[in-house]
C-alpha cells in the first residue's frame, strides 16, 4: 500500500501509470476484503514497477507471497518466465492459487511454503541463479535475505527490496524495534557496499533497486 505520497500525488501517479491488469484488479479486491491484513498488499504503483522491470527476464525469486499479487506481477511481466514465490504461511494460499489460475499463470509459479532462510539455503545448495529477485518479508532479516539473494543473482540481475522507508520510522531515533533496526541496517549496508549499486525510490513504503557493481573499484559519493 502507499505511504509516502500524499493522496493527490498518489492519485495522479496511478492515473498516469499502466496499473493493474484485470486479473490483478480482481486479486486486489479479494485482498482488500481481508480487512487489516490487506496493509501488507503490494501497492498499485509497485505492481506496475515490478511488471516493467521484470520484462525480458526468465527466472524471478519472490520472497513474501501473501495473497500472490507480487508473484502475479512478475509472472504477467515475463510471459516466458518462471517465478519461485516463498512464504512461511499458507494462510492466504488459496486466494493466491485461485487468482493465479484465473490469470492463466499458475503453471509458471512455483509456490513454496517454509521459512525464507530454509528456502534460500535450498536454492543456494541447488546452485539456483535468478535474474530478478523481490524481497518483501520480515524486516528484521532484510539484510540477511538480501545477501543471500545477491549471492544467487545473475551478473546482470536486479534485486528489488520493499519497505525500505518503513512507514517513516527509519527517521525516528526512538524506534529501536527489531524490524526498524533491520531496515536501517539494510539501508546503511546497501548504500556503502562497493560491490553493489543501489537506488532508493520514495514510492509506496520505499523501494530499493540493487544490482551488482560492474566496477567495484569506483568510489561512490554518498550523502
Amino acid at each position: 500500500m502507499a505511504f509516502q505520497l500524499d493522496e493527490r500525488t498518489e492519485a495522479y501517479v496511478l492515473r498516469h501509470s499502466t496499473g493493474y491488469t484485470q486479473a490483478a484488479e480482481r486479486l486486489f479486491h479479494a485482498t482488500l476484503a481481508l480487512g487489516e491484513p490487506a496493509v501488507m498488499m503490494l501497492a498499485k504503483e509497485q505492481y506496475s514497477l515490478l511488471s516493467f522491470l521484470v520484462r525480458g527476464r526468465h527466472l524471478a525469486l519472490d520472497l513474501g507471497t501473501f495473497t500472490g499479487l507480487s508473484a502475479l506481477a512478475l509472472a504477467e511481466g515475463m510471459p516466458e518466465g518462471r517465478v519461485i514465490t516463498v512464504d512461511r504461511s499458507q494462510q492466504w494460499a488459496a486466494i493466491a492459487e485461485r487468482h493465479w489460475q484465473e490469470a492463466g499463470v499458475r503453471n509458471r509459479i512455483d509456490a513454496r511454503y517454509a521459512s525464507a532462510d530454509d528456502i534460500l539455503d535450498e536454492l543456494a545448495a541447488a546452485h539456483a541463479q535468478f535474474d530478478f529477485a523481490f524481497i518483501d518479508v520480515d524486516k528484521a532479516g532484510m539484510r540477511r535475505y538480501a545477501q543471500a539473494a545477491l549471492g544467487m543473482l545473475a551478473p546482470d540481475g536486479l534485486l528489488v527490496v520493499d519497505n525500505t522507508l518503513w512507514h517513516g520510522w527509519v527517521f525516528d531515533a526512538e524506534r529501536m524495534d527489531p524490524d526498524t533496526e533491520g531496515v536501517r541496517n539494510f539501508n546503511e549496508w546497501i548504500a556503502h557496499d562497493p560491490q553493489v549499486e543501489a537506488c532508493l525510490l520514495p514510492i509506496a513504503d520505499g523501494v530499493t533497486l540493487v544490482r551488482h557493481n560492474r566496477d567495484p573499484a569506483l568510489t561512490r559519493n554518498g550523502l
